[in-house]
């Protein structure tokens, strides 16, 4: 759950709950709710920044990011050049295969 919008709602609603029942003891209802309210806008905010810094720790640097890798028809041309056509449709079977894993 921690991936995901839910947890930022859930993590909200804690700290809407906090800011709702501490501000109510001292001021009116309305003050409250207000306050609340905010309080929900912030640390929905606050949860999407933590779910992103996580997501940016657990990255695994081992694959490398599609979007950083220059395309170079060239240097993938010279590699294939040596393999037989067998050996072309194995690696092009190969390659859509773990396509396919990383689709689910």
């Amino acid at each position: 759950m921690a991936s995901t919008w839910k947890f930022n709602v859930v993590f909200a609603l804690f700290g809407c709950m906090i800011a709702f029942f501490s501000s109510l003891l001292q001021n009116s209802i309305w003050t409250s709710m207000i306050r609340a309210f905010l309080a929900f806008a912030i640390f929905f905010v606050f949860a999407f920044v933590i779910r992103w810094m996580v997501a940016f720790i657990q990255k695994d640097e081992s694959t490398p990011d599609v979007s950083r890798t220059e395309r170079n028809d060239e240097h993938v041309e010279q590699m294939i050049e040596g393999l037989s056509e067998e050996e072309q449709q194995k690696v092009a079977q190969y390659i859509r295969q773990l396509l396919r894993q990383e689709e689910k």
